[in-house]
């Protein structure tokens, strides 16, 4: 049981690796005033971002290792979960909060209504990405290792009904998640970073 308790912690960590890419970068992509620069960042932002939220999605391997263990591991496996499903809002929020900070007007702490599309359809795309993560297996770095996989990976998902339905699923719960916590990531901000 140890053992599986172990191999969890080993790919998790490494899904927690990814999603903290993009909130390192949405970080620097507000920090660094060089354009070139700036422009990188947010690029592997972008392309990482959906790495955040689907560190959450990985609770579902909870179900598959349920019968495999005894009532005392279900319980270490409850926690194990639910602790990474966390961290996967966490970073989903602060790195969708540093994209709004770089779009909205800084004189106000409000979102206004251009910002909130734009953050709308952010969530979308990545509710996109998500599902291409899952369904398709294509990961953020193929970008960079395998681009035609990733637009063969694309073309398939938005030929498919089911996809582009699960898709819009995952970037309507994106969007709830974000705007009940938005206000909460302006704190973390400010105690994590800061300036």
């Amino acid at each position: 049981y140890m053992f599986l308790f172990l191999l969890n912690f080993s790919w998790l960590f490494y899904n927690l690796f990814l999603a903290l890419i993009s909130v390192v970068c949405g970080k620097l992509m507000l920090r660094i005033h060089s354009k070139p620069l700036k422009f990188i960042f947010f690029f592997i932002w972008l392309i990482f971002l959906p790495n955040t939220i689907y560190l959450s999605t990985d609770i579902i391997h909870l179900f598959e290792n349920w019968s495999r263990v005894d009532p005392m591991f279900k319980i270490l496996l409850m926690f194990q979960y639910a602790f990474f499903a966390i961290l996967g809002i966490i970073t989903f929020v602060m790195a969708v909060y540093f994209f709004q900070k770089l779009i909205q007007d800084k004189s106000n702490a409000k979102i206004n209504p251009t910002t909130f599309i734009a953050i709308c359809i952010l969530n979308f795309i990545v509710g996109f990405g998500v599902i291409l993560g899952g369904v398709q297996r294509t990961n953020s770095w193929h970008i960079f290792t395998d681009p035609i996989k990733v637009a063969n990976d694309i073309l398939n998902a938005i030929s498919s009904k089911e996809m582009l339905m699960l898709s819009a699923g995952v970037g309507i719960l994106a969007n709830i998640i974000y705007f009940l916590c938005a206000e909460t990531a302006a704190i973390w901000d400010k105690k994590l970073f800061k300036k």
